[in-house]
């Protein structure tokens, strides 16, 4: 009886991989089925060739519409192989089913609502750092096809037609998920290239899309302009205010900030300026994320302009990526930036201007490298244990095993190379963390002293670089110097805690 109930569980796990397995193979099929992979096949020239080509409403759309068909068999092959790992039986037409209204309920979300946009541009940042999705309730009119997806899923279900769309996956899989994550090439950020005073108003001239904005009210609003720019509007480097001709401003050659003369330019004194470390810190926060994307411009000053108003006079100088300074009849001066997301017009305003410190923006690079240091750190301590030293071979290859997964993930981006890294990472990390772990654990020291090296590592390198988003200090050489110094006063500490242990326990000291 026991024997016949043995065999009957073996019967049922048996039957129950085949259902499973089957239900896998239903949901490759639908991803492999001729219509999804050619689906796959216009996301990527549509996103990579197309757009950059011919930007506009038509590849815009393109790409909805191919979307709609590629992310339900993604979603449900996903589905599909959490069940097995589950050991549960996954339901075919429901997973579909349910695959298809989940893409289409986050679809609308996102293009509906710009709380949506926000939320999946910054989900997708995980895998691709110059993502962007911006709302636009237009594009749900591709919602529809969803219908052919579903025709396409009722299709590949049918035994007849797996084999060969299963086979078929396996290259269909890997260009699906570039599909998906690619995006089209963003945009350089807007720069302020030329100004100058036409009929009454303030005009400066946008690149890189050509756009000509103008304010009548010393920047305080600003409008698309609407005569015909001058084909002189090019940057002008020193300006005179029309009533005192002796007395001009010009701009400070390759830097932000701009220079005024009250004796005809016998003398110049400095008029407005941002220091060299925040002008370094506003390059970092203007530049092009995207590895695709061509390079902004450089937060300098390009060109100046004086304008003649009730009272005195107001100057505006454009500056390239930081977009315009405006000085007030006053003598006060304003930072007017461009918005962060707005494609169609390039207008200025005060409450868009970059910040000049914000903590822990824009030192992305420098997180990186201080997670290596203190991972590096970590290592050399536990490599100086009893463990590492019995089984040297095997601990050095583990721990570069282990800090080159690291590795890997600090310098990953939206490429190709990077989403291979971002697959790399995992086994690679488990394999170098096990190998470590295990010799580590078979001869630990006495306490977790070691553990301590990482964090105050990290600290060393990362704190003055957290200090220079905060502009204390100023400029980013200091902040490096600091680092340098931290980490050599750690090191020093580092060797003269492990000579006193040794010491403690009776080994024999390395000469310094």
């Amino acid at each position: 009886m026991r024997d016949r109930l043995q065999n009957d569980r073996e019967h049922l796990k048996t039957a129950m991989g085949v259902v499973r397995s089957a239900r896998i193979g239903a949901q490759a099929a639908w991803l492999g089925h001729p219509v999804t992979a050619a689906a796959v096949t216009v996301l990527i020239v549509n996103d990579r060739v197309l757009k950059p080509l011919w930007p506009g409403v038509l590849t815009g759309k393109l790409s909805d519409l191919a979307g709609m068909l590629v992310a339900p068999p993604l979603l449900a092959l996903l589905a599909a192989y959490a069940a097995r790992i589950a050991r549960r039986v996954p339901p075919g037409d429901r997973t579909a089913a349910g695959a298809i209204a989940l893409t289409g309920a986050l679809f609308a979300w996102m293009k509906a609502t710009e709380t949506g946009a926000e939320a999946a541009a910054r989900a997708w940042a995980v895998l691709v750092p110059s993502s962007r999705v911006v709302a636009d309730p237009t594009d749900l009119f591709v919602l529809p096809v969803l219908a052919v997806a579903w025709l396409v899923w009722r299709r590949a279900a049918r035994p007849t037609r797996r084999d060969l769309a299963r086979a078929s996956v396996l290259v269909v899989l890997p260009a699906a998920v570039f599909a998906v994550t690619a995006t089209s090439a963003v945009p350089p950020a807007p720069s302020a290239q030329a100004v100058e005073v036409r009929d009454g108003e303030i005009v400066v001239a946008v690149a890189p899309d050509g756009a000509v904005i103008a304010t009548g009210d010393a920047g305080r609003s600003w409008h698309e302009w609407k005569g015909s720019p001058s084909p002189s509007l090019s940057p002008a480097t020193r300006a005179c205010v029309p009533a005192e001709p002796r007395r001009c401003y010009r701009v400070m050659p390759g830097r932000l900030g701009a220079e005024q003369t009250t004796d005809g330019g016998a003398t110049w004194t400095v008029a407005w300026e941002i220091s060299r470390g925040r002008q370094g810190w506003l390059d970092r926060a203007h530049e092009n994320p995207d590895p695709y994307g061509q390079p902004s411009d450089r937060a300098a000053s390009m060109a100046v302009a004086v304008q003649a108003v009730p009272g005195g006079h107001v100057v505006a100088v454009a500056n390239g990526t930081d977009g315009v300074a405006m000085r007030e009849v006053s003598g006060r001066w304003r930072r007017l930036g461009f918005p962060e997301y707005d494609p169609e017009r390039a207008l200025l305003s005060e409450d868009a201007a970059a910040p000049l410190a914000s903590p822990g923006e824009w030192i992305g690079t420098e997180l990186g490298v201080a997670v290596l240091v203190a991972l590096a750190a970590l290592l050399a301590a536990l490599g100086t244990t009893a463990g590492a030293r019995r089984w040297p071979v095997r601990f050095a290859i583990c721990a570069a095993i282990m800090w080159t997964s690291v590795l890997l993930v600090v310098t990953a981006d939206g490429t190709t190379t990077g989403l291979i890294s971002l697959a790399l990472f995992v086994p690679m990390f488990a394999v170098g963390t096990a190998g470590v772990l295990a010799v580590w654990l078979r001869w630990r020291p006495r306490g977790t002293r070691l553990l301590l090296a990482a964090p105050v590592a990290f600290v060393a390198v990362f704190l003055p670089f957290l200090g220079w988003s905060m502009a204390l200090p100023d400029d980013y050489g200091v902040a490096v110097l600091l680092a340098l110094l931290l980490c050599a006063a750690v090191l020093v500490v580092a060797v003269r805690a492990g000579a006193r242990t040794r010491r403690e326990r009776g080994l024999p000291v390395p000469p310094a």
